[in-house]
């Protein structure tokens, strides 16, 4: 029985597949933030509807679009980022608002970089998420206030 997918067989190989171990986050000073789990950037586009007269078909446009970032950072102690937090709480002012740059690292050296500037937190954020017998980790929801910059793209193996 022949493959319907002949590229799969191919053209990629599952050896160059990547995983978490294959990534890393840091802050805007460049230091590896070695606590974080998990993390997750995504985009929200936000379209309108339009359909013309006598159409039957409904078409969209974009208005705009919403990124976010979610982190999971297991608390070895407290950080910049909670000080900071907790330094709002106080004087009231300047909410807290950092920059992160996520990369994925290529088999030939290459590498994904996304960097996410201007992000606040949005939603909830743990202060503390305690249950007996499990790391102890908080999870931060951010909203990026500019647009993400891809400054380097990965490329595969010759």
């Amino acid at each position: 029985m022949a493959a319907f997918n002949e590229r799969g067989l191919y053209d990629k190989d599952a050896r160059y597949l990547f995983s978490g171990k294959d990534a890393s986050i840091f802050d805007s000073d460049g230091e590896l933030l070695t606590t974080v789990e998990a993390w997750q950037g995504q985009v929200n586009f936000t379209n309108a509807t339009y359909q013309p007269l006598g159409s039957p078909i409904q078409q969209e446009f974009m208005t705009g679009y919403a990124v976010t970032l979610t982190i999971t950072q297991c608390i070895v102690e407290d950080d910049q980022f909670i000080q900071d937090v907790f330094d709002f709480f106080k004087n009231g002012r300047h909410a807290p608002m950092w920059t992160f740059s996520s990369v994925l690292h290529g088999y030939d050296g290459s590498e994904s970089r996304y960097i996410f500037r201007d992000c606040v937190p949005t939603g909830q954020l743990d202060l503390h998420n305690i249950t007996v017998g499990d790391i102890v980790k908080r999870a931060w929801n951010l909203h990026v206030n500019q647009p993400p910059d891809l400054q380097k793209v990965l490329t595969l193996p010759d």
